[in-house]
């Protein structure tokens, strides 16, 4: 039966503010959210009946029901009027539990494709709506583009300009639970905020009220990077900044953690200097995950 192989991007944090905690316990961000190219891949076959879902290189991430893919496809197939099976095949290559999104986007990529394949016809708004339900990012891997994401990421402004940007993700060998992390942004800030007003000023960083959506330029772009959750992060797994602190070495103009980590991107002048600090860095820590990628 017919076969269909999609490409599901990863994702950075360009920024990510933390505006404040919600009722639900959740807490309103203001993030300028990038498509990288590094893919996962997933192949998805129409089969006779049932619904089956492997993860075929990542032991991190489970097979049938317990994946998010799983779910996403239960979801979308009530919508088809065809007594059709589906089976769902995914290749690995965006890093487990990083702060990329890999989850988010593999649904995000099930749901268009099955929309799709089964001649469902939804419009990308719907799916957007769907596709919330099982992620805050989910609809941002629908829109397909970068955007200034605000609330818990799901309401999305497109930015209409932005440079290229040339990439070093490294991914250190640890797992940081996003919950704790922020769980712990707000005990950390809070003492933050206060040492600020015994000083008698306040962060030095652009308000999330002001971020436009055109970057002509790489330093345009750069002076608008932050991340909340860093410093929380760094706090227990310092290898974080002694990551950005080399691929600053080598040659980046500015690096930052994605989502609340572990994985550190470096902007670099150009696509050799990128690669070039990539192959140093194996060199010395090869039991990292390490990637040249580039914004789409």
């Amino acid at each position: 039966m017919k076969i269909i192989k999609f490409k599901s991007p990863g994702k950075i944090n360009l920024r990510l503010d933390v505006v404040g905690k919600r009722p639900d316990g959740y807490h309103d961000l203001c993030m300028i959210n990038s498509l990288v190219s590094l893919y996962d891949d997933i192949e998805i076959e129409l089969i006779e009946k049932g619904l089956v879902v492997e993860c075929l290189n990542d032991a991190n991430v489970p097979s049938g029901e317990g994946n998010i893919v799983y779910k996403v496809a239960k979801e979308i197939m009530a919508y088809s009027n065809k007594n059709i099976g589906v089976r769902i095949r995914i290749n690995k290559m965006i890093p487990s539990s990083a702060g990329m999104g890999g989850g988010s986007s593999n649904a995000a990529c099930v749901l268009m494709g099955l929309n799709e394949m089964l001649k469902i016809n939804l419009a990308k708004d719907k799916l957007m709506k769907i596709g919330l339900k099982f992620g805050a990012d989910v609809p941002f891997f629908i829109l397909q583009s970068s955007a200034i994401a605000r609330g818990i990421g799901d309401h999305l402004t497109l930015i209409k300009k932005m440079p290229k940007l040339q990439l070093a993700l490294v991914t250190p060998n640890i797992k940081v639970p996003t919950k704790w992390v922020y769980e712990n942004y707000i005990a950390c800030n809070d003492n933050v905020v206060k040492k600020e007003k015994v000083k008698g000023k306040g962060p030095d960083k652009v308000s999330s009220n002001d971020l436009p959506v055109e970057y002509a330029t790489k330093k345009s772009l750069i002076k608008y990077l932050n991340n909340d959750l860093e410093k929380v992060t760094v706090e227990k797994y310092p290898v974080v900044n002694e990551i950005k602190a080399i691929l600053m070495q080598m040659g980046a103009l500015a690096t930052q953690m994605t989502g609340s980590g572990p994985t550190v991107f470096g902007i670099f002048p150009d696509k050799e200097m990128a690669e070039t600090a990539i192959a140093k860095l194996r060199s010395k820590v090869p039991h990292y995950q390490m990637f040249f990628a580039e914004n789409i």
